[in-house]
């Protein structure tokens, strides 16, 4: 039997984890790469992304970027992915701007899963599709996942 153990973690660790993440799997990145990384999460795969090192007790979590696109509208490839990606790390970049220590940070969360989604939807529309595109990171076994969620559009529209 395993010994479960529960690490607290601030929320705006996890978003600007979860930010940088991006940034270094998809815009730090040559081309090539962030085109294989998109192509991995495209097929469903769970890609290991990084590791954090809890400060209190030294334990070692493993991170890892999913992608669910089930409410995806459109052709889904990788000029159009990147074109949403960019629009979500830009609200993300705006957020950080106008509130630099997050305290005003909005997320909701799953009390079931203990995943924090972070509620800064960015919106985009290619050709007659509107996407919206989400960040959340919850617990799953020995890692965290950080996810990447296409969203149902109409729930965001006034």
């Amino acid at each position: 039997m395993t010994e479960q153990q529960t690490i607290d973690i601030d929320t705006r660790k996890l978003f600007n984890m979860g930010a940088n993440l991006l940034v270094a799997g998809f815009i730090n990145q040559k081309p090539e790469a962030a085109k294989k990384l998109f192509k991995e999460l495209k097929q469903g795969a769970s890609v290991k992304s990084g590791q954090l090192t809890s400060e209190q007790n030294n334990m070692v979590i493993p991170v890892k970027l999913e992608l669910d696109r089930s409410e995806y509208r459109g052709q889904f490839n990788y000029p159009n992915f990147d074109v949403a990606l960019r629009a979500l790390l830009q609200k993300f970049e705006t957020e950080v701007r106008k509130d630099k220590e997050l305290k005003d940070l909005r997320t909701l969360t799953n009390e079931a899963t203990g995943g924090v989604l972070f509620n800064l939807p960015s919106g985009v529309r290619i050709d007659d599709d509107l996407n919206v595109l989400m960040m959340a990171v919850e617990p799953k076994d020995n890692c965290l996942i950080v996810r990447l969620m296409f969203m149902e559009p109409e729930q965001f529209q006034a």
